[in-house]
């Protein structure tokens, strides 16, 4: 199987796509990771030529394009005497305002990949991540860096469809178990956990529910995208209930260490953040096969409702968990309703979705 793993610069791509690559071997498939990027590197010294990471997309385009196709002849090469093969690599590059492509579509026919994942993280650990790194620092504001995330997200999956098979939306907060199924197990099925997030983030135990309900399904063989997995929205509460205080950055703690983001990038980019949150959300439920709603509170979220809607008239089947009164809005689009965690889990179980 070959695999090309795409994702922006600071989402921890090479990180997570290394572990999936333990995880399969461990199984007793034994996978590769070859990074593109890194390659790149090593044939440019190779030819007596030193580039500094930070200088090397200020190169010319036809010396770019040269080490790119030297690099993907080596790739075809490896693929033809490895079982599974991961490819990580760039869809495109972000610099000086431009957009430059990391694809050659030649090449990229002769592997015939199997799969695409693109591997995304929260925008603001992205941000701070990139500002530790000596060639990222000050290169990118906030809005930028989610359009090229959209960017990334948008021509990965433009490829995936000239070739003919799935780009999957991976948070690198996905349990890599979870994704080696995805990619081996042609008949395990896949669902997106809807809940009314804002509502019950204010009661913590009922967010630890939810988690509980989420890894007893994960557990018992469903793919579980949870959308929670990518944090945003709040950026913006934060934000504003900062800007009151009369203080102009806020606090993250990313990968141990403290990082600051600028309230003025969070405020130019708020649009950006709520309608990415939304699109990014329908994504996921159309590479699901179904919805799992879990609604334990009586207050209704148009969030919820809208997932439905947009699972429901496309073909999803929507289970949802509700033992409040209904609404006859949620009744009309949902599957089938239940008022207990376990009778789902029974009627799931029963139909062969989970174990």
């Amino acid at each position: 199987m070959i695999i090309v793993g795409t994702g922006i610069s600071g989402s921890k791509r090479n990180e997570y796509l290394e572990k999936l690559a333990e995880l399969i071997t461990k199984a007793g498939k034994p996978t590769k990771v070859l990074h593109v990027g890194s390659m790149m590197f090593e044939t440019a010294k190779r030819l007596g030529r030193e580039i500094p990471e930070h200088k090397i997309l200020d190169m010319s385009s036809s010396t770019l394009n040269y080490l790119r196709a030297t690099v993907f002849e080596q790739i075809i090469t490896e693929a033809k005497s490895q079982e599974n093969l991961i490819i990580s690599t760039h869809a495109c590059f972000r610099w000086k305002k431009n957009l430059i492509p990391a694809f050659d579509f030649h090449y990229l026919n002769q592997l015939s990949p199997d799969v695409f994942l693109t591997i995304i993280d929260d925008i603001q650990t992205i941000k701070i991540r990139l500002e530790r790194q000596h060639g990222w620092k000050g290169k990118f504001s906030l809005k930028e860096l989610i359009v090229w995330r959209d960017e990334e997200l948008f021509i990965s999956n433009m490829i995936a469809n000239y070739q003919g098979v799935k780009n999957y939306v991976i948070t690198n907060k996905d349990p890599p178990e979870e994704i080696i199924n995805l990619l081996f197990d042609l008949n395990i099925k896949k669902a997106y956990i809807s809940y009314p997030m804002t509502y019950m983030k204010q009661d913590p135990s009922k967010m630890k529910a939810k988690n509980r309900f989420r890894d007893e399904l994960r557990k018992r063989g469903l793919i579980i995208f949870d959308p929670e997995d990518i944090e945003e929205m709040d950026l913006i509460g934060f934000a504003e209930a900062t800007r009151r205080k009369g203080k102009d950055k806020l606090k993250f703690k990313v990968d141990g260490k403290q990082g600051l983001i600028n309230i003025s990038e969070i405020e130019e980019a708020k649009e950006y953040i709520i309608d990415q949150t939304v699109d990014r959300d329908y994504k996921l439920i159309s590479q699901s096969d179904m919805i799992i709603v879990y609604y334990p509170v009586p207050v209704l979220s148009p969030g919820v409702l809208s997932e439905m809607v947009y699972g429901f008239t496309n073909n999803k089947n929507v289970f949802a968990y509700f033992p409040k009164k209904l609404s006859p809005f949620f009744e009309y689009h949902a599957t089938k309703i239940f008022k207990t965690e376990k009778e789902m889990i029974k009627y799931l179980k029963n139909k062969g979705i989970i174990k």
